[in-house]
């Protein structure tokens, strides 16, 4: 099995990937490319969302600079669209898997029985992930914030985002994690008028 790495401007049906890492590019077919992670943005054309990709099958350890994990063909896009839409792509940067070393890497965590010790095995490239939707609008208003930033804190990790055309921020996680989410906004402009006595 031969899996292709990913990269900006690759695409799966009407989504395709916009973001790449500027120090990690292929030639190999030309024109050069920046080769993406897992988590880099996307965009589809079908249903007018910001997506991003998320694993689906086997793949070896290692990450980009940006410590995620590299972006392979068969990967999908999540955004609005079901069934989400799969990456497909060839060039010269890949990884190959023999059939049994595939189904290592995709096996699910094996179950203890009563009474039998497990080894906590690490988390397989098809881990589920939990995505979670957040929906933004205006206090005074009750309207929705579209392309709104936002900062999102995951167990630590600051992640930067924008909001969709609907004003929902979706920010993904590899396991059930709590999620903080901060809004950006500027305030509008105006006169101060200072307090007596201030």
């Amino acid at each position: 099995m031969i899996r292709y790495f990913l990269a900006k401007g690759d695409r799966a049906g009407s989504a395709v990937i916009i973001e790449g890492l500027p120090a990690v590019t292929c030639s190999n077919p030309p024109p050069s490319v920046e080769i993406a992670t897992l988590d880099m943005k996307t965009w589809c054309a079908a249903c007018n969302q910001e997506g991003f990709i998320a694993p689906k099958g086997p793949r070896w350890p290692g990450t980009g600079p940006n410590g995620k994990r590299w972006a392979l063909s068969g990967d999908i896009n999540v955004c609005g669209c079901n069934p989400s839409p799969t990456f497909y792509a060839e060039r010269g940067m890949s990884m190959s898997f023999t059939s049994e070393e595939a189904a290592r890497l995709t096996a699910p965590p094996a179950r203890a029985t009563a009474g039998t010790p497990s080894a906590s095995p690490s988390p397989s490239a098809d881990e589920p992930r939990h995505v979670q939707r957040f929906f933004i609008w205006d206090s005074v208003t009750g309207e929705p914030l579209p392309d709104c930033g936002f900062v999102a804190n995951v167990g630590g990790v600051r992640r930067s985002g924008k909001t969709d055309r609907e004003g929902y921020a979706t920010v993904s996680t590899d396991g059930a994690q709590k999620v903080e989410i901060h809004v950006i906004f500027s305030s509008p402009k105006r006169d101060l008028v200072p307090r007596e006595g201030s």
